[in-house]
């Protein structure tokens, strides 16, 4: 394994770190799962497709792994990670939906694809998916809204994407910069 990370390009150096911790994400997924699960505080449809969810980033992540300590091309590795940020993304948009959109206490995990991103070092592609985690927010919050009406106000509705998006730009923008700086050393 050490000796296909040193014909890395020097952005994807990080992206061996990376992958561990989607690993290790996903084995604190799988524990939120069973602890929620078995104290009955989601459904059961809720838990199957959490595990749904679960099998379809170990695929993705797999993949991605295979993928950087096995190929040398920056353009497959690249979309290696394009892949895991899209499921990252596909996973916050879920889990918002999930638990009753702009009341979901996962908006945290929008912050996950804008950082794997940025382990590619480029400023473009980060603020990029700043962009792209808060146009999700906006999808599922306002689904969620608009599926179960009357659990909030949409002016709590807007003034929630409003935040949350401006929050996810300025981060994103923030580690992009460093993301940057660091490249240019």
């Amino acid at each position: 394994m050490a000796t296909n990370n040193k014909n890395l390009s020097a952005p994807s150096r990080l992206l061996p770190m990376l992958s561990r911790l989607n690993f290790a994400f996903l084995a604190v997924y799988a524990a939120f799962i069973i602890i929620f699960d078995s104290s009955n505080v989601i459904t059961r449809e809720s838990t199957y497709h959490r595990w749904m969810f679960e099998g379809l980033l170990f695929f993705v992540f797999t993949v991605f792994w295979v993928v950087i300590n096995k190929v040398h091309s920056s353009a497959v590795i690249f979309t290696a990670l394009v892949g895991c940020v899209v499921a990252e993304l596909a996973l916050a948009g879920f889990m918002t939906y999930w638990e009753r959109g702009m009341a979901s206490t996962s908006t945290l995990l929008y912050l996950l694809p804008i950082i794997s991103m940025a382990l590619w070092k480029s400023r473009t592609f980060t603020i990029a998916v700043s962009l792209l985690a808060s146009a999700m927010y906006m999808v599922s919050s306002t689904k969620y809204f608009y599926d179960f009406f009357n659990e909030g106000y949409r002016v709590q509705l807007y003034g929630e994407i409003f935040f949350y998006s401006a929050v996810f730009i300025i981060f994103g923008t923030m580690i992009a910069n460093l993301a940057h700086a660091s490249k240019q050393k």
